[in-house]
């Protein structure tokens, strides 16, 4: 049928032009929705007893105030019956990810630094022990 020189489209050619259209449209939306992300971040206190050389920190004669006085506040305070510990800890993350629109990934790693520090009921250091484990701040 012809109107002012106009031919209809049939509505299979209709329904074709309108996908194209739709396709068109979407592709490109959903390419500015999809991404690959990276990320870290460190948590906790500086590891600063990896800094200050093992035997400074002497079983017997080191006090608690000089423990806090060269490492600053420990991540935990634990009371014990017996005594405290000063648990330190920097933890840092990485990972990855990819962002799609109907499905996603993400891997992650976490390496952790660790200083536990065991004082008697007069707050004189018992023990000492770090994880084997060293990370940069």
């Amino acid at each position: 049928m012809m109107l002012h020189g106009h031919r209809r489209p049939a509505d299979t050619e209709y329904r074709t032009m309108s996908l194209a259209r739709w396709t068109l449209l979407f592709v490109p939306i959903a390419l500015l929705l999809t991404g690959c992300v990276n990320y870290g971040s460190v948590d906790g206190v500086d590891n600063l007893w990896r800094q200050i050389p093992a035997d400074e920190f002497r079983p017997g004669e080191t006090t608690q105030a000089e423990v806090l006085d060269r490492l600053g506040p420990p991540s935990q305070l634990i009371g014990l019956q017996d005594g405290v510990v000063f648990y330190y800890l920097t933890q840092k993350t990485t990972g990855t990810g990819r962002v799609f629109i109907v499905w996603n990934q993400t891997r992650e790693r976490s390496l952790y630094d660790r200083a536990v520090f065991f004082f008697d009921a007069e707050g004189v250091l018992k023990e000492v022990a770090y994880s084997d484990e060293v990370i940069g701040r």
